[in-house]
C-alpha cells in the first residue's frame, strides 16, 4: 500500500510550473521562434530553387546559343574558296566562342551571387530575431 507522498503515487509531484518558467523565461515566444525559423527555411529554400532554375535557364541559352554559332560556322566553312578564307572564319569562331564563354561566366557568376544573397538573407534575417529575442537570466 502506497501513501500520498510516495514519489510512486505521481512521480511529477514536485514539478513547479514557476520554477520552469525561471528557467525559459521566453517560453511563450519559443513556438515563434520556430515558426519563424521554419518560414525562413521555407523562403530560403524558395529563393534557393529559384535561382537554380535560373541558373538552368541560362545554361541552355548559352549552349544554344554556341550550337547556333557552330551551325553557321561550318556552313561558312563549307563555303570557304581557300585555306586562307577557313583559317579567318576558324578564327572568327575562336574569338566568338571566348567572348560568349567570358560573357556567359560573368552572367553565371551574378546569378550565383544574387542567389546566394537571396537564399541566406531570410535565415539571417531570423538568426538576427532569435538573438534579440534572447536574454541572459
Amino acid at each position: 500500500m502506497t501513501t500520498g507522498t510516495s514519489p510512486f503515487t505521481n512521480p511529477f509531484a514536485s514539478f513547479n510550473a514557476e520554477t520552469l518558467k525561471g528557467y525559459l523565461p521566453q517560453s511563450d515566444s519559443m513556438g515563434a521562434l520556430a515558426r519563424g525559423a521554419m518560414e525562413a527555411s521555407t523562403a530560403s529554400t524558395r529563393a534557393s530553387v529559384k535561382g537554380m532554375q535560373e541558373a538552368g535557364q541560362n545554361l541552355m541559352s548559352q549552349m544554344k546559343e554556341q550550337m547556333t554559332l557552330s551551325v553557321e560556322t561550318g556552313k561558312k566553312l563549307s563555303e570557304a574558296g581557300s585555306l586562307e578564307d577557313a583559317i579567318k572564319i576558324q578564327t572568327g569562331f575562336m574569338k566568338s566562342t571566348l567572348e560568349a564563354n567570358l560573357k556567359g561566366f560573368s552572367q553565371f557568376t551574378k546569378l550565383y551571387t544574387d542567389t546566394m544573397r537571396e537564399t541566406f538573407a531570410p535565415l539571417a534575417k531570423q538568426a538576427k530575431d532569435a538573438t534579440k529575442s534572447t536574454k541572459l537570466v
